[in-house]
């Protein structure tokens, strides 16, 4: 695991970098190859790191990291403070990868690290992994941005680990977008095949389509069709303490998850899939600054996404909250923020989930 000393010296020198002398040759030599050798890359070895490595049109990319002398991951370098949603940037570096056979790159400032999956058939942005951020680390998740940055390491590569888990991941977002697709216009076949595995009662072809609708999510606009609304946008009540005459404006989710790693994605649907599952009662509205959950008119959670996190705010006591992870969860009575609910809780990986499922429930269930 990278200590938090190696992190917390790599942004001291970016501190440093950001006031003076903070150019591409300066954030390379003294941020970048640091922690490239921190990850068990050898920057003395040309088996495993070549600078300049020249690309299919002539082109020189920053870093080359190669298994067994073969390029496995191409890296591309920018001064400390440019800024990496520059669409130039992200199709220079995925190209260059994608060209060359290579699956995995990544964009960085020294600060940020963008992984990018190079031959996902999604648009540029969307190919983005996920996101690691060195001053995340000084803000008390210097574990969660080590074992993130610790996936472009050696042995994560050497491994296999990128990939197994960049597959899974990718491949369960297209999954979810084919099922819903279905749904949404659910061919003959399916409809017999679902009518078939029912048995009796025999149930309409329409209400097999509502409930294929309302049970993949497919929406239409800014809500999720359900049976009474005849294919149309359900209209929502208006949460507690909004004015009824004049409620808050719904979103779709495109606008909270786009431009959002699929990592952060893929985490937000499931736990989106599992809160929805919780009763026919769960209603989700969907606000500019967050995702919230109702049982009735009683909102029990609500979700921020950000690009290293999701936030789940839940309506839990934090006095009565037991057991208390101070590692995830806080206590947010007297702190601003988005959305509704006393405790905070800060999901950055897979292996949280079944912890925030089980605080969602009490929060749904009314229980500490």
């Amino acid at each position: 695991m990278l200590p938090k000393a190696t992190l917390d010296r790599l942004l001291a020198m970016a501190t440093k970098l950001k006031s003076s002398a903070g150019n591409e040759a300066n954030t390379k030599a003294l941020l970048i190859e640091p922690l490239l050798a921190s990850l068990g890359w050898d920057p003395a070895d040309l088996d495993q790191v070549e600078r300049e490595y020249r690309v299919f049109d002539g082109t020189l990319l920053d870093y080359a990291l190669k298994i067994e002398g073969k390029p496995r991951l191409f890296l591309e370098a920018k001064a400390i403070g440019s800024n990496l949603d520059d669409k130039a940037f992200i199709a220079q570096t995925v190209n260059y990868a994608n060209n060359a056979g290579v699956l995995w790159c990544v964009l960085t400032n020294g600060i940020a690290y963008r992984v990018y999956k190079t031959n996902e058939p999604v648009g540029m942005e969307e190919k983005l992994l996920f996101e690691a951020d060195l001053t995340e680390a000084a803000s008390g998740a210097a574990s969660e941005v080590a074992k993130a940055l610790q996936l472009i390491g050696f042995k994560s590569l050497l491994d296999g680990e990128l990939e197994d888990w960049g597959e899974r991941v990718f491949v369960d977002k297209r999954v979810r977008k084919a099922l819903a697709s279905l749904a949404q216009k659910p061919p003959t076949t399916l409809i017999q095949v679902v009518a078939d595995s029912l048995g009796k009662p025999a149930i309409s072809t329409d209400r097999l389509r509502e409930s294929l609708a309302r049970i993949l999510d497919v929406a239409d606009g800014s809500a999720t069709l359900n049976s009474s609304s005849g294919g149309k946008a359900a209209p929502l009540t208006a949460a507690p303490g909004e004015p009824k005459s004049a409620p808050s404006k719904e979103y779709t989710l495109d606008h909270h998850l786009d431009g959002k790693p699929a990592a952060i994605v893929d985490l937000f649907e499931q736990v989106d899939e599992f809160v929805r599952s919780l009763g026919a009662g769960v209603s989700r509205r969907v606000r500019k600054q967050y995702v919230g959950y109702f049982r009735g008119k009683r909102s029990f959670c609500t979700i921020e996404l950000q690009r290293q996190r999701a936030i789940v705010y839940l309506n839990l006591d934090p006095t009565k909250t037991k057991p208390w992870n101070d590692h995830s969860m806080r206590d947010v009575r007297e702190i601003g923020h988005f959305g509704m609910g006393d405790t905070e809780f800060s999901l950055r990986e897979s292996s949280q989930l079944s912890e925030v499922k089980e605080l969602v429930k009490r929060a749904f269930r009314g229980t500490p």
